[in-house]
């Protein structure tokens, strides 16, 4: 399939010349929060990236360009990623997508062979769900590797964490250490296996060395770019320190952010108090600071959801808080003081009632500030309500269903699965759903995560008909969460979102139309193009 001739041509330099250009012969669709609407047409001024009417007046002297019926929609946004982290895990060991322990163990034994100069080996992207058995490994298996270099490699969601004798070594766990602590899991003798849960992750994730910071700006600015390239053209970032914040205020201050950036502010980082205190930041709508993350709970997966009745295949756990509820409710206040949004991690239906209870508080002001639940995975049905009730934004991830649909209801039972990954109930209600990836747990793909809310199966196309699928989105709908909705979560719809006249012109070009082709091929589309502020910032 051919590229718009003309607009190749202006790819030679890193901007495009200050004109309007008229973009004409596209099929072009775009969701202004109310219904979709189809464009054959596209004006846009280069110098200040607005899209313009089609008038008599702006008409005259633009550069017209054939898009030879190319298919056109506006730059896509994930409402939840983590960009340092996504940076950063392009610099180790990936363990995404094996099927199995061995061929796990096998990948992390290649990358040690081949970084014998590193202290430490760490990776990340296992998950024992996919494995035959699907029990957790073990430090033994990592010992294999070596018993001398420690060794700790997260797990997919980053809830878990496994290390080898050599690390549990460093970081002082035991048998006598491990006591009393349910997130240290231990064999039938009481010794620590070497999987740690969540906040117990912490003795060995201190003692990893230290990333440079040249290190962190080199992932940020490979990451920005693998973004760009996905189609993602706006992205909310979920939790950064005071070393991502200096970095994208330097990237945009320098006008060196291909993309958009809208930063939560992680309340557990040390600079928290002071980053806060800084109040709201926006460097040309390119790099935003309005909101912050908190997080009560842990993952579905590694049993660290927090549930009101205990998981279905583990009668003795029910998860564990990352951050109290009392503890969010203190900060909950401070955020709010500040006029701030808060966006709060709930997976399990415990830790989302709770959320949404304390969220729902007139102190919140949530009809101006636009708080949001992260994840909403497990629901309470009588909790769906409150999200329109209280103007709660439902920040979800469709991926998280088809990659958790092979143990989402073994965990919760066939009751609670049914407010599990609940979309269509929740649009039925009329709350506002902003969608996102959360990479790297998941691929950065928008595409993947269209084909997920679409479909509600993996990429070849089981189950059939789909997992629960009276919960799919239709295309629209799908459409509608990854741009203007969640333009709407970021304070962004005012010029992000549509391909409206006064907003930027961020838009792309795939190679097929997702709303003509079949559902199940939506996942494979390509990107050709990606544009920001009317600036092409990747060609295919």
């Amino acid at each position: 399939m051919r590229l718009p001739l003309l607009l190749l041509t202006l790819f030679w330099a890193a901007t495009v010349p200050a004109e309007i250009i008229h973009l004409t012969h596209i099929k072009g669709y775009s969701h202004n929060g109310q219904a979709l609407q189809q464009l054959d047409q596209l004006l846009f001024d280069t110098a200040s990236g607005q899209i313009l009417a089609p008038t008599a007046e702006n008409l005259k002297g633009a550069r017209v360009v054939d898009g030879q019926g190319q298919v056109v929609l506006p730059g896509l946004h994930d409402a939840h990623g983590h960009i340092l982290n996504y940076g950063l895990s392009r610099l180790k060991v990936d363990l995404r997508g094996f099927q199995s322990l061995s061929d796990t163990v096998a990948q992390a034994t290649q990358y040690a062979a081949e970084n014998q100069d590193l202290p430490w080996i760490v990776g990340r992207g296992w998950n024992q769900v996919l494995w035959p058995g699907k029990a957790f490994p073990s430090r033994h298996d990592l010992d294999q590797i070596s018993t001398e270099k420690p060794i700790w490699l997260e797990r997919i969601d980053g809830h878990a964490g496994w290390a080898n004798s050599k690390a549990l070594e460093l970081a002082g766990i035991n048998r006598d250490t491990a006591k009393g602590n349910d997130l240290i899991l231990k064999d039938a003798e009481g010794i620590p296996t070497g999987i740690l849960i969540d906040n117990a992750m912490y003795a060995v994730d201190r003692l990893v060395p230290a990333i440079t910071p040249e290190m962190k700006v080199k992932a940020m600015k490979l990451a920005l770019n693998d973004l760009a390239a996905a189609g993602l053209t706006f992205v909310h970032d979920a939790g950064i320190g005071g070393d991502s914040h200096r970095i994208f205020t330097d990237l945009a201050t320098k006008e060196q952010l291909p993309i958009r950036v809208y930063a939560m502010l992680a309340s557990g980082d040390p600079l928290f108090v002071e980053l806060l205190g800084q109040g709201q930041l926006n460097i040309e709508n390119r790099f935003m600071v309005r909101s912050v993350k908190l997080m009560i709970d842990g993952a579905l997966g590694s049993y660290g959801a927090i549930m009101h009745e205990p998981y279905s295949d583990k009668p003795e756990m029910r998860g564990a808080y990352v951050q109290t509820p009392a503890q969010i409710e203190q900060l909950l206040d401070s955020v709010v003081q500040a006029n701030f949004q808060a966006n709060v991690h709930a997976i399990g239906d415990r830790g989302n009632t709770e959320v949404i209870d304390l969220l729902a508080r007139p102190a919140m002001k949530s009809s101006e500030l636009r708080h949001r639940v992260e994840h909403a995975q497990i629901l309470r049905l009588s909790d769906i309500a409150k999200f329109k009730q209280h103007n709660l934004i439902a920040s979800m991830q469709p991926t998280h269903a088809t990659s958790d649909m092979n143990m989402a209801e073994d965990r919760v039972g066939p009751e609670r699965i049914k407010g599990a990954y609940a979309w269509q109930k929740l649009i039925q209600a009329g709350v506002v759903i902003a969608s996102g990836s959360d990479f790297p747990v998941e691929l950065i793909n928008p595409f993947h995560g269209l084909h997920a809310a679409v479909t509600r199966q993996n990429h070849q196309n089981q189950p059939i008909g789909g997992w629960y699928p009276e919960e799919n989105m239709t295309v629209a709908q799908a459409l509608q969460t990854f741009t203007i909705n969640a333009a709407y979560a970021a304070h962004a719809e005012s010029f992000s979102g549509s391909l409206e006249v006064g907003k930027q012109a961020d838009f792309i070009v795939i190679d097929q139309d997702i709303f003509e082709i079949k559902p199940q091929d939506i996942w494979k589309t390509q990107v050709l193009q990606t544009w920001v502020s009317g600036q092409p910032v990747y060609e295919r």
